[in-house]
């Protein structure tokens, strides 16, 4: 019988370990799978769903009339200052030095206007009031004396109503306001990416709702600071043509009524 080798045994083991290590991490090795450091496993969205818009949503304000609304027909009624105030306001006037009606034209004051020293307004005053038609924008400045409230000693003061003369029923967005301020909002977004907060403008556009529902003369007023906002606000407004309502005036009949989208930074 022939007898086994101690050292060779020993040598076979030893080589048979080696091996069964070297195929062992060769296998764990080859299993392994390389992940970039710039993969996002998380990600299967295209590139445009990730942009920022940087949507200022609050930057779009109204769409009414340019100063406070007063019905027409109201201001026929109208005979002294006090009738265009608050009454507690109109209690704290104790003289009237001068009381002026002004036409505002393109945001300015015009030459249309006239004067008196009374709170009671003059008939000049009145007949200008009541052949103003509707859309003219007016300021009425009145300069007094009234009673500190804090104090109740007199001072000298003023008071500047601006007013824009409407119909009894204002043109109106088929909708209502509040589905035109999220179409507008909504389809104005890209033209918001690169606005700079610090250099927007408060901005304004004109335009006319017809006693047809049709939508004409639309005009910027004062811009954003910011042309592919302000085209892109034209755009829009035009782009509701067919979709308004129109003015109606006391007697039931159709007019036409200037209206105002005010965007950008809040001003007056």
């Amino acid at each position: 019988m022939k007898k086994n080798n101690p050292v060779l045994c020993v040598s076979i083991l030893i080589l048979g370990l080696m091996a069964f290590g070297f195929v062992n991490r060769s296998t764990s090795e080859s299993n392994k799978v390389s992940i970039p450091d710039n993969l996002n496993l998380a990600s299967n969205q295209s590139p445009s769903q990730h942009m920022d818009f940087r949507y200022f949503a609050d930057y779009i304000y109204d769409v009414g009339t340019r100063f406070g609304p007063i019905k027409k027909e109201d201001l026929n009624k109208v005979t002294s200052f006090s009738d265009l105030i608050d009454d507690d306001d109109a209690k704290k006037i104790v003289t009237y030095k001068f009381v002026e009606v002004i036409v505002i034209e393109n945001d300015k004051e015009s030459n249309t206007r006239e004067s008196g020293n009374s709170g009671e307004l003059t008939s000049a005053q009145l007949n200008l009031l009541k052949r103003s038609d509707y859309s003219t924008n007016l300021k009425i400045r009145a300069d007094v004396m009234q009673k500190n409230s804090h104090t109740g000693e007199l001072e000298n003061s003023y008071w500047t109503p601006h007013l824009t003369i409407v119909p009894e029923k204002q043109a109106v967005y088929v909708h209502g306001k509040d589905a035109l301020m999220e179409f507008l909002r909504e389809n104005s977004k890209v033209s918001w990416v690169n606005v700079v907060e610090d250099k927007l403008k408060s901005a304004r556009l004109y335009f006319t709702v017809t006693k047809n529902g049709t939508i004409e003369n639309v005009a910027l007023d004062s811009s954003s600071n910011f042309p592919e906002v302000d085209q892109r606000m034209i755009e829009l407004i035009k782009q509701t043509l067919g979709k308004w309502h129109p003015a109606v005036n006391t007697k039931g009949e159709k007019v036409d009524q200037e209206l105002v989208l005010s965007f950008g930074l809040m001003g007056c």
